[in-house]
């Protein structure tokens, strides 16, 4: 496996297909995070990031970590997280354009078995304007029916430089998900809720990376 690795990375462009080691649904109420099958994510007040850490139980995070280190003498030319979100929304395909799910740089690390809410005062979302790798798309076809559906990020869109975040931290990096959208506003079924890690394969995150020399 490791040798295979190293032969793709010699190739330009080679694309690499990570899944989180670990992800958490970050909320008070959430159930145990080492084998939820979903990551839910909402906001409130008009904002997705809580401005105090004192303030973060009023909303919902996801977090993602992967493990990875960037290959020597590469430049990271494309970078895309794909979520697979679950059947029938409650939200409008208006309000997703309008409020889409953000993915942000993580401040701190975590590890799933040993995450407990307590620490959501400490590991938390960057919530800077300008540190918002890229937004989440659904498909211009709107939502199909009755069957789940893909979120797409190209997360060397935003402001935020995802690139850089990715070799400064390299080995491990954590990406946060936060969104301004509301159940407050649109009812509790109004939020973002996708599979996580410990769903069907072809359900779970997927960070798709390409290099190139």
């Amino acid at each position: 496996m490791l040798a295979t690795l190293a032969l793709a990375l010699t190739m330009a462009p080679a694309t690499l297909t990570l899944e989180p080691t670990d992800d958490v649904w970050v909320y008070p109420h959430a159930t145990d995070p080492s084998k939820d099958f979903y990551l839910r994510v909402w906001g409130t007040g008009g904002i997705s990031v809580a401005t105090s850490p004192a303030d973060n139980d009023e909303f919902s995070y996801s977090y993602l970590k992967f493990s990875f280190t960037v290959p020597a003498g590469k430049k990271l030319s494309k970078a895309e997280l794909v979520l697979t979100h679950v059947a029938e929304p409650g939200y409008t395909l208006a309000t997703a354009k309008e409020r889409p799910i953000e993915a942000r740089p993580l401040k701190g690390t975590f590890d799933e078995k040993n995450w407990n809410s307590a620490m959501n005062q400490t590991v938390t979302p960057d919530g800077g304007q300008d540190a918002v790798f890229g937004t989440g798309t659904i498909p211009e076809s709107g939502f199909p029916s009755a069957t789940d559906f893909p979120i797409t990020f190209d997360l060397l869109k935003g402001k935020g430089d995802f690139a850089a975040y990715v070799a400064k931290n390299s080995g491990t990096f954590g990406i946060a998900l936060a969104s301004r959208i509301d159940p407050s506003e649109g009812g509790m079924k109004a939020v973002y809720k996708t599979w996580s890690r410990n769903a069907e394969e072809a359900k779970r995150p997927k960070l798709k990376l390409t290099f190139e020399d």
